[in-house]
């Protein structure tokens, strides 16, 4: 099991959060904490990159949710980059891909 770091750092579009290690029962927690800690503001982005991710159990998923809900109710969006396959396998059989905004890279287009 890898331990669980999160990376925070302000973008111009907003919050970016990097997330490495393992995701699961014992730290989901932690992510939450850090979304709440980066104080995203109506029309700008919360970016997570999930490209060091490790493993996320329903736990992370329940975060994931978790923080997509805190980041639309301050009016902001969420992007979720660099998902790992297995993940994004998961995120599609359970529809929310569809929720989700899964992008490849966290470069946002400014045109």
């Amino acid at each position: 099991m890898k331990p669980l770091t999160i990376v925070s750092s302000r973008t111009p579009a907003g919050a970016l959060l990097e997330v490495a290690g393992d995701l699961d029962h014992s730290n989901a927690h932690q992510l939450r904490r850090a979304a709440v800690g980066a104080v995203v503001s109506a029309g700008l982005m919360l970016v997570v990159d999930l490209g060091e991710l490790g493993f996320c159990d329903s736990s992370g998923i329940t975060a994931l949710i978790a923080v997509r809900n805190h980041v639309v109710a301050a009016g902001a969006g969420l992007i979720l980059v660099a998902v790992p396959e297995a993940l994004r396998r998961l995120l599609h059989l359970t529809g929310l891909d569809q929720v989700l905004d899964l992008r490849d890279s966290h470069r946002l287009r400014t045109t």
